[in-house]
């Protein structure tokens, strides 16, 4: 007995979904379904974030598969359902990744660079914060114009300040907020990119940008950033009016 439209849609993409995860794990033995989305879970932030719509998607299909009355399915999926595996599907096994969208050149400073030189940087990039790095390539912090104001504030009464000899590492060091940045690689899908800001956020800490490198590690050079104004345009592209 053939199956109806929407449970071969259903299945067509839960097998897509269940192959692309049995490709990533690479075992030589039988892995069940449950334990495929608890190990790749624990790799890809994609995969967590849709790990429990993936956990629901495993009982539906036992129910599709091995629930019938005299071979006929029992468990039909709604079309609801349907769209929404069909989307899943699409959005983990065929990711939009930041280097389609992100990747630019990155104005930087580093710990020697003037403070004047560094608001001339600020004023024709539009930004209001610039990574730093040592002159090896090491990222040493965010510079961010409330740190810079923090500084004139705190040192505008000094009789010995000389604003335009004020260096980028002094500002650092009297910097008493937590300037959370986190890095990325440029293959990290735009699913990944919310989960990290969704990360951040359920710590507490709020993520002041994401820094692209070729391979995610912090003292590479710098080939785009992401800010929270840039959420707008993730969700976009990823969203299909489903569950995004």
């Amino acid at each position: 007995m053939s199956l109806s439209s929407n449970s071969e849609r259903f299945l067509t993409a839960f097998t897509t979904i269940e192959s692309d995860m049995n490709r990533r794990i690479k075992s030589d033995r039988y892995i069940s379904y449950s334990e495929l989305v608890r190990r790749v879970s624990t790799q890809d932030k994609a995969y967590n974030k849709y790990r429990r719509y993936l956990e629901e998607f495993g009982d539906l299909r036992n129910a599709i598969v091995h629930e019938r009355i005299d071979g006929e399915v029992i468990a039909e999926p709604h079309l609801k359902i349907v769209e929404e595996i069909e989307q899943i599907a699409s959005v983990l096994t065929q990711p939009e990744r930041v280097k389609d969208y992100f990747l630019k050149k990155v104005n930087t400073v580093t710990e020697d660079t003037t403070l004047v030189d560094a608001l001339t940087i600020l004023e024709s990039s539009k930004y209001s914060k610039i990574p730093v790095y040592d002159k090896q390539n090491h990222f040493k912090g965010l510079l961010t114009t409330d740190a810079i104001t923090h500084f004139l504030v705190k040192n505008i009464s000094a009789a010995n300040c000389a604003f335009p000899q004020v260096t980028i590492s002094q500002i650092l060091a009297v910097d008493i907020k937590d300037r959370n940045v986190s890095f990325i690689s440029v293959n990290t899908t735009l699913v990944g990119v919310i989960a990290e800001f969704e990360h951040h956020l359920a710590l507490g800490r709020r993520l002041q940008e994401i820094i692209i490198t070729q391979d995610g590690a912090l003292n590479q050079k710098p080939l785009g950033i992401i800010t929270i104004s840039d959420l707008p345009l993730i969700y976009e592209k990823i969203n299909r009016n489903l569950i995004i």
